[in-house]
């Protein structure tokens, strides 16, 4: 009997502190002193700053100054065998068609023909450091190796270049990097490290300024998507 009154009384006690507890709770809603979920949730953030801006597009006083600044270092190519005279010949016509494009406004086909002729300027100048020789350590026998496995692959992209550029005197510079590639592996079957990084090098170059012949013939690209909300 005593342990069924304690176990009455404890229920009984329980039920107290519940309706004590709700009737608490239900003055404090009426009189408002509980605000609502949603207020008590911190302020939202800020919104995120706007996308960073892509690259400056070239303009008319950058276009003409590095114009002239490649014109001049073309005119210092020492003449050295025939093929730096195709090189030489080939930067002069993309930086006439660069000057074109200037005056017709068309400042990132401008750009990409300076950045041609640049780039056959750099190839013509590789065979006269041949003639001239070394002025510095030769490079290692593992990066010649890998410079000519990537010319390699590259030297199948040099006739979809030159076809793309739409310029006919252009179709005669893959032969050109192919015979470039070809001394280059003379070179280092021959143990010449020097000369076989020179020669990857004009190789090389003469295919990047077909690229940028190629790029300066089609049409601009768009700018860059903005950035993403949220995103860094």
């Amino acid at each position: 009997m005593n342990g069924r009154r304690y176990r009455s009384n404890v229920s009984f006690s329980a039920y107290v502190r519940f309706r004590a507890a709700l009737l608490l709770l239900t003055g404090i809603l009426s009189c408002g002193s509980v605000q609502p979920i949603r207020s008590q949730q911190p302020p939202p953030s800020p919104a995120p700053p706007p996308g960073r801006p892509g690259p400056p597009k070239p303009n008319s006083a950058a276009v003409l100054e590095r114009l002239e600044k490649v014109r001049r270092q073309v005119e210092e190519v020492k003449p050295d065998g025939p093929d730096v005279d195709v090189l030489v010949k080939a930067a002069y016509r993309a930086l006439e068609n660069a000057s074109e494009r200037a005056r017709a406004k068309d400042y990132f086909g401008a750009d990409r023909c300076i950045a041609a002729g640049d780039a056959f300027r750099h190839a013509a100048e590789h065979p006269t450091h041949v003639t001239e020789g070394p002025k510095g350590p030769a490079p290692q026998v593992r990066e010649i190796a890998e410079h000519l496995q990537r010319v390699y692959f590259r030297l199948q992209q040099a006739e979809y270049f030159a076809g793309a550029s739409g310029d006919l005197d252009a179709r005669s510079l893959p032969p050109l990097a192919r015979k470039f590639y070809e001394d280059a592996r003379k070179a280092y079957d021959t143990g010449n490290w020097f000369s076989a990084d020179e020669y990857a090098k004009s190789a090389e170059d003469t295919i990047r300024g077909l690229e940028n012949l190629a790029q300066a013939a089609a049409p601009e690209p768009p700018p860059p998507p903005r950035q993403l909300p949220g995103r860094p």
